[in-house]
């Protein structure tokens, strides 16, 4: 760790929010109206929302493992709940986002889940947070109190938690959320008492909506659950089915290592796989044509389960805006909108039953695709961009928001040109890139016993390398070298899956004939993949991955 240096004069101050396995789907920043999310919108109102970005790996150790060191899953060698980028010979000294202000004389200060625990150990000790007599320590409640709620009886089996009864601190956000504030007062203080900048960054990691869906029912003078009125009227998906000609590889057939959907004591068996059928799923609203070729396209949950599962995560988003209402509320008591940067994302997707998996787990545009919102000191007017971004770009793009010098050695790229020009056509990047590694055979989903969370990497079979465009998402199933840690590019591909993003409604693809304020569809695409009638497209994809992801093996 090197010996911090004083900020810079008129350095800026950060709080940065991670909600883990958030959608985007809020209705000021993405055009929809499913959820409650008063305080996402008024922030989403002063700053700049970016309605394409993408997280590296759709799942919590590696992905936060990446955005926080500012390094690629390929660098941090981390894509499991077993390694980490502080391992010897990868990066030891590297300084995380963190860490950087750290460096640059800021105080520090964390708490909830910013990284995944203990990947690093210790949530990165002295190396991301500031330390000595008197400074708070990172504030980290567990996740304890199971699944508990007065609207189901005592000892039932369910995802879904609303409860009346319980103390708002006995839920970890609540409880973590107190030492935030806490520290927010604290760190303020000492920059007002400072005779030298004392600038300071906060991390509040909250851990909804992560299964199970435990929140209280009332909070913020309202019965939350209630609100979202009943059940019955809560939308199903429209495509409750994999993908037409879907590689059996590309699908999840798990919830986060569960292997039933329970839901106030009913429990039903996670969807697929089933064997092949060429008639939709009893369940299914789909209406575009029968499932031909794709054996994991069997009968969705009943619908009165889809809803609550569906009504639950709503409702535990609704939670985590409370809380991060809470924090902006102090945080403009304190008077510190004015000199602070404000950046909220999701560590990846969650799929609610389109294309009939419930998690994460994927290289698809559901798995991958995140919400990012982040507010300029200072910033006023809202801007909304198109432009393709991923969350890699994160802690450069802070940084340089904060009035510090980009930082040295990461992946990503500043997107603060975007403040001032926001359109797509001439973008930072052409590609946002994704990957996601598999243990189990070609023909064989993802699964709580094929899953590689905790298989050495160096015994992954495959790993699915996921290119997005604006108009098109490739996913490459390579063969994996353990010895190398990457994909063989000497070989062909395993499987292939190309999804069309050209010519639908929603910001799962650009348009740019229908400007920028388009609603986030998300059954629109990815429902067939169209790699058999699009050989020129692969060929150009695969160029693409080989030189991103090392095809010199």
């Amino acid at each position: 760790m090197r010996t911090p240096k004083p900020a810079p004069k008129n350095a800026k101050n950060v709080i940065f929010f991670i909600s883990d396995d958030l959608r985007p789907e809020m209705l000021e920043a993405y055009g929809q109206n499913n959820m409650i999310t008063p305080n996402f919108d008024a922030l989403a109102q002063s700053s700049t929302v970016f309605k394409r970005a993408y997280c590296q790996q759709a799942i919590c150790g590696p992905t936060r493992n990446s955005f926080l060191s500012g390094r690629r899953p390929q660098r941090t060698k981390a894509w499991n709940f077993i390694d980490h980028f502080r391992e010897a010979g990868i990066g030891a000294n590297w300084t995380s986002f963190p860490g950087y202000f750290l460096q640059n004389g800021y105080t520090v200060l964390g708490g909830g889940k910013t990284y995944h625990p203990n990947l690093p150990p210790d949530n990165d000790g002295g190396k991301s947070w500031s330390t000595g007599e008197g400074v708070p320590g990172y504030v980290s409640h567990g996740d304890t109190g199971g699944c508990t709620s007065d609207y189901f009886e005592h000892g039932a089996k369910s995802s879904v938690c609303p409860d009346n009864k319980a103390d708002l601190n006995d839920y970890t956000d609540y409880a973590n959320l107190q030492g935030m504030l806490d520290g927010l007062r604290y760190a303020s203080e000492v920059q007002r008492n400072s005779t030298e900048p004392k600038p300071f960054f906060l991390n509040y990691g909250v851990h909804r909506p992560h299964l199970p869906f435990r929140f209280p029912a009332s909070f913020g003078g309202r019965n939350v659950w209630d609100a979202y009125g009943p059940t019955e009227g809560i939308a199903l998906p429209k495509h409750q089915r994999a993908p037409k000609d879907m590689p059996g590889i590309a699908f999840t057939y798990e919830m986060d290592g569960q292997t039933q959907v329970c839901v106030f004591g009913e429990c039903h068996p996670i969807p697929g796989p089933f064997p092949n059928t060429t008639t939709d799923s009893p369940n299914s609203t789909d209406t575009d044509g029968d499932a031909g070729g794709c054996p994991f396209c069997g009968p969705s949950l009943p619908p009165n389960i889809t809803r609550l599962m569906r009504k639950g995560y709503y409702a535990a988003v609704t939670w985590v805006d409370y809380c991060v209402g809470q924090m902006m509320a102090e945080l403009d008591r304190l008077n510190h909108t004015s000199d602070t940067v404000i950046a909220l994302v999701g560590d990846h997707g969650w799929q609610l039953g389109e294309h009939n998996i419930w998690g994460k787990h994927t290289n698809f545009e559901l798995g991958t695709h995140v919400p990012l919102i982040i507010r300029g000191a200072g910033q006023t007017d809202p801007v909304t961009t198109d432009v393709l971004v991923e969350s890699v770009d994160i802690y450069p793009t802070v940084a340089r928001l904060a009035g510090l010098p980009f930082p040295e050695d990461v992946d990503g790229e500043d997107l603060t040109p975007l403040w001032s020009d926001p359109s797509p056509q001439q973008p930072l990047k052409q590609y946002a890139f994704s990957e996601y590694p598999r243990c189990a055979p070609l023909d064989a989903p993802w699964s709580d016993t094929t899953s590689c969370v905790h298989t050495p990497r160096v015994n992954f079979s495959f790993m699915g390398y996921s290119v997005r465009s604006d108009t098109w998402r490739c996913v490459l199933w390579m063969h994996w070298n353990g010895e190398l840690l990457q994909g063989d590019f000497t070989k062909e591909p395993a499987a292939v899956e190309l999804y069309e993003h050209s010519g639908v409604n929603g910001l799962n693809s650009f348009n740019p004939n229908m400007g920028q304020q388009q609603p986030t569809d998300f059954d629109a695409t990815e429902n067939i993949n169209v790699a058999a009638a699009h050989p020129d497209v692969i060929k150009k994809m695969l160029a693409v991955a080989k030189e991103q992801w090392g095809g010199s093996v």
